[in-house]
C-alpha cells in the first residue's frame, strides 16, 4: 500500500504527459513524510516510464531524520531539477508546495510551461495563482470510516464473546486535475 502522496496516479499522470524525469520534495520531519518519501522512491524505482528521480526537503526548517541513512539532503528545488533534467514535481505539502512554485518562478522556472507540479494534502492546493493539481486524500471519508468501525466493533463486542472480525479498509486518493500539469515540452 503507498503513501497518498506517493500514490502511483501521481506519477502515472506526469508519465501520461510525457515527463519522464520527477523530482519529489518531502518534507523529513514527520512519519506521513518518511512513509511518503519510500513510497515514491518504490514507485518511481519500479516504474518503467521513469527514467530518473531524485529526492529533496522541500523545506529548510525541514531537518534530516538522523536515524535513516537514506534521507535526503536540502537542496534548492530548482537547481535539483536543472542537474537532473527533471520536468515534474511531485510536491509534499501544499503550503510548502505553493512557496516551491513561486521559489521555481523566483528562479526562471514556469509551472507548467517549464516544470509540471503535483502537490499532496489538496487543503490549499487549489489557492495558488496558478492551482495546482493535487492528490486527495479522502480524510472525511477515513474519518467516518473509522467512526463507523469502532461502532460496529463496540456493537459486536457486546452481543457475543471475542469481538468483531478484523477488517483491513483501503480508502484510495483522488487526482485533482487543475493549472500545474502540462505535457512536457521539447
Amino acid at each position: 500500500t503507498y503513501a497518498g502522496l506517493a500514490h502511483p496516479a501521481a506519477v502515472e499522470h506526469l508519465t501520461r504527459l510525457g515527463h519522464r524525469r520527477i523530482v519529489l520534495a518531502a518534507r523529513d520531519d514527520s512519519p506521513t513524510a518518511r512513509t511518503v518519501r519510500a513510497a515514491f522512491a518504490e514507485i518511481a524505482e519500479t516504474h518503467p516510464d521513469v527514467d530518473a528521480w531524485a529526492v529533496t526537503l522541500s523545506s529548510p526548517a525541514a531537518t534530516p531524520d538522523p536515524a535513516d541513512e537514506g534521507t535526503a539532503e536540502p537542496v534548492a528545488l530548482h537547481t535539483l531539477m536543472a542537474g537532473t533534467g527533471a520536468t515534474a514535481a511531485v510536491l509534499h505539502g501544499d503550503v510548502d508546495a505553493l512557496m516551491l512554485v513561486q521559489s521555481l518562478r523566483d528562479n526562471g522556472v514556469r509551472v507548467p510551461e517549464d516544470c509540471s507540479v503535483i502537490a499532496y494534502d489538496d487543503v490549499v492546493a487549489a489557492l495558488g495563482s496558478t492551482p495546482l493539481t493535487a492528490v486527495s486524500p479522502p480524510k472525511a471519508e477515513v474519518g467516518r470510516t473509522a467512526a463507523e468501525l469502532l461502532l460496529r466493533r463496540l456493537d459486536a463486542g457486546t452481543s457475543r464473546a471475542g469481538g468483531a472480525p478484523v477488517q483491513r479498509v483501503e480508502l484510495l486518493p483522488t487526482l485533482q486535475v487543475r493549472g500545474s500539469t502540462a505535457p512536457r515540452q521539447g
